[in-house]
């Protein structure tokens, strides 16, 4: 008879274990944890979280007003 010990929470690394074939982290580049996808611990999260409250992360505008002095070009009727 076999007898199997009771799990270590000491040792239970689930939080830490790597998602099964995900891209790095997108803040240090290191392995995602599957707790924390797509980063790779709380502290990369808070990064990310931080530089969209700060505005670090904007799309930038493109003015389609090309012409500054309000005139039509050549060819514009």
């Amino acid at each position: 008879m076999t007898s199997r010990a009771a799990p270590d929470p000491a040792n239970d690394n689930r939080d830490q274990e790597p998602a099964p074939k995900a891209a790095p982290c997108v803040i240090c580049s290191k392995p995602q944890t599957a707790a924390n996808s797509p980063f790779c611990s709380p502290r990369c999260a808070d990064i990310d979280l931080g530089r969209w409250l700060s505005g670090s992360y904007a799309i930038p505008v493109v003015n389609d007003d090309d012409d500054e002095d309000g005139l039509s070009s050549p060819g514009e009727g």
